[in-house]
């Protein structure tokens, strides 16, 4: 099966390349008529070479600037289709329009390809876009949503994600979900160390307000962030105080 995240074909040695114009050509026309069952076909008989063009031509020049229903509907039979060839191209190409609120996890595309991800065997798939989209959504109720459409419900899997994520929304959404977790004072002790292993200031103010939160004391170490009264009544529940907390120099 032809791979697209690589720069040397494993087979010839041979680089990898993002551009050809043949190839450039008959994939304008086919997204210029909208016709995917063609466009699935015409990848099937690409050598390996020009498949792994295709997939860099489409990830990065064609999908960048299409219309929301076009990225999602290519992105959903691409991913049905080669799942292990374009799933993570599909999940980069969207980063940086989920950044700039060009496509949105509330568009009905996405909804289809959610639900078709739901299917047990694409576990791996919804974990893939999980470590690309996480970083790139903003705001905690679309993270909800992220884990929610990809059928993350367990508050154990959704700490394992989260915290290894620096955006503040993750942040948030984890010291919400550990409220789940408070039974298990060995697993609020881990996480609040992995943030300290973490090394960057906001993840250490995050664990500081972990460790009083819930009251590790057996956490070492020198926690100078000091929370007011209101401040820590709220923080789990107020993003705006979130955020100002955490980002506390």
């Amino acid at each position: 099966m032809p791979y697209l995240c690589g720069v040397v074909n494993p087979k010839s040695s041979e680089v990898d390349r993002h551009y050809s114009p043949i190839v450039a050509s008959r994939l304008d026309i086919l997204f210029a008529a909208g016709d995917w069952d063609a466009l699935v076909a015409y990848l099937g008989t690409l050598s390996n070479a020009h498949f792994r063009t295709a997939g860099y031509i489409i990830g990065e020049r064609l999908l960048p600037a299409a219309a929301p229903e076009v990225f999602w509907e290519v992105m959903l039979r691409l991913t049905s289709w080669q799942p292990k060839a374009f799933t993570v191209t599909m999940a980069k190409a969207a980063v940086p329009r989920l950044r700039a609120g060009t496509l949105s996890l509330d568009d009905a595309g996405y909804a289809r390809l959610a639900r078709a991800l739901s299917a047990p065997g694409r576990v791996i798939d919804r974990e893939k876009l999980l470590r690309q989209w996480l970083p790139a959504v903003a705001m905690p109720e679309s993270v909800e949503r992220l884990f929610d459409s990809l059928h993350v419900g367990d508050p154990r899997r959704r700490i394992a994600f989260l915290v290894r994520e620096e955006s503040l929304a993750a942040g948030f959404v984890l010291l919400r979900t550990l409220r789940f977790e408070e039974h298990d004072r060995a697993l609020l002790v881990r996480t609040c160390r992995e943030l300290m292993r973490r090394g960057t200031s906001r993840a250490f103010n995050l664990a500081s307000i972990v460790r009083a939160f819930f009251g590790l004391e057996e956490v070492g170490g020198v926690f100078s962030l000091q929370l007011e009264p209101y401040e820590f009544a709220r923080v789990d529940t107020d993003f705006a105080i979130f955020v100002r907390v955490v980002c506390k120099v």
